[in-house]
């Protein structure tokens, strides 16, 4: 066994030992060098790291196998998405997250839509119609091209992800939506305890046993 393939062996026992309601929420897989979190981790984290992007707030969320069905308001506009998370990269004190949209993005009843435009997006506006609306709504560091959102900050200037540790090094994370979580792998993965840490939101060991 290499000395990475004993290191995710490591983490994987680790987490076994974790508090049940702490383990049944992250599954590491030795084999292929990833980690799956589950749809609730994936949930709080993703409205933690929205809830201060400026003029959107996050509605109902709902897990499906191939993507979150999840309400939003952005400036006004209430937007009913199916959503899936594909890529994090964590680099120069920012982040960049990726979600695909492969399913319903939709304009529901809001006080800023007018009859008019409701109107035309029913009658076949579709998602092109609907992209030139919300290009000129979405707040700053939000934006969709009718396949994908793109959304970007700055990361916190403390706390177990700060942005310190991402001036110098970067981390790209690849995911993948399934029915029971979201699996994330990385070609590396500086501050893995960090980040584990962010993710469980508990004060955690720094390295798995044997290390």
């Amino acid at each position: 066994m290499s000395g990475a393939s004993r290191w995710w062996e490591s983490a994987r026992e680790w987490v076994g030992k974790l508090p049940s309601g702490l383990s049944g929420q992250v599954t590491v897989d030795v084999a292929r060098k990833r980690v799956r979190l589950s749809h609730a981790r994936v949930e709080a984290l993703a409205r933690k790291a929205l809830k201060d992007v400026k003029a959107l707030s996050v509605g109902e969320w709902a897990y499906g196998p191939r993507a979150y069905d999840v309400r939003l308001e952005v400036s006004g506009w209430k937007l009913r998405v199916e959503v899936a998370l594909e890529r994090l990269e964590l680099a120069s004190g920012r982040y960049h997250l990726t979600l695909l949209t492969p399913g319903r993005v939709d304009l529901e009843e809001s006080r800023a839509a007018s009859a008019l435009v409701q109107g035309v997006l029913r009658l076949g506006g579709g998602k092109a119609a609907l992209r030139a609306l919300l290009d000129q709504v979405m707040p700053k560091g939000l934006s969709w091209d009718g396949q994908r959102f793109q959304v970007s900050g700055a990361l916190p200037k403390e706390g177990a992800v700060s942005a310190r540790l991402f001036e110098s090094s970067s981390l790209v994370v690849n995911a993948e939506h399934d029915a029971d979580g979201v699996w994330l792998s990385a070609e590396a993965w500086p501050g893995l305890m960090d980040l584990m840490q962010a993710a469980l939101s508990v004060d955690l060991p720094r390295k798995p046993p044997g290390t």
